[in-house]
């Protein structure tokens, strides 16, 4: 079954209504969002509000924003944090920590990024491969990676 998206063409013009496949969609969580409860999502979301609770990429990739913040279980492909996580992740492809993240948690993924001025306290698992979720002791890792004068 497929899944369509909704737009008008121009509001000046008739209500002319396109229907276009979802796959290239992307949710934007605004910075004055809340969000309690589970997400559960098959397209690419931007976090820039706060989420609490779970988070569950069925494809797609999820990017908390700079301001965004999550406290919750996050689970996806591709994860890519600029912003402030407390909970897991797992990621099975591949999970970035940009330089302004901050994340507290276990990460568990195949493929791990963690640049220079990202904060990380927590454990990590890297033994899974890609496409598959791990579930092998974990190793404790606590980094705070500062930039170079």
């Amino acid at each position: 079954m497929s899944t369509y998206c909704v737009s008008r063409v121009h509001p000046k013009r008739r209500m002319k209504i396109l229907f276009r496949s979802c796959e290239d969609t992307m949710t934007t969580l605004g910075p004055s969002l809340i969000v309690t409860g589970d997400i559960t999502s098959q397209e690419d979301i931007t976090v820039h509000g706060l989420v609490k609770g779970t988070i569950t990429m069925q494809q797609g990739t999820l990017l908390i924003a700079p301001q965004g913040k999550a406290e919750a279980a996050v689970d996806g492909s591709v994860i890519t944090v600029q912003g402030a996580v407390t909970g897991d992740l797992s990621a099975t492809t591949r999970l970035e920590l940009t330089d302004s993240a901050h994340v507290e948690g276990t990460i568990i993924t195949p493929s791990l990024v963690l640049r220079e001025g990202a904060v990380f306290n927590g454990m990590v698992d890297m033994s899974a491969k890609k496409g598959a979720k791990a579930e092998t002791p974990k190793v404790a890792v606590a980094a705070a990676v500062k930039k170079a004068s």
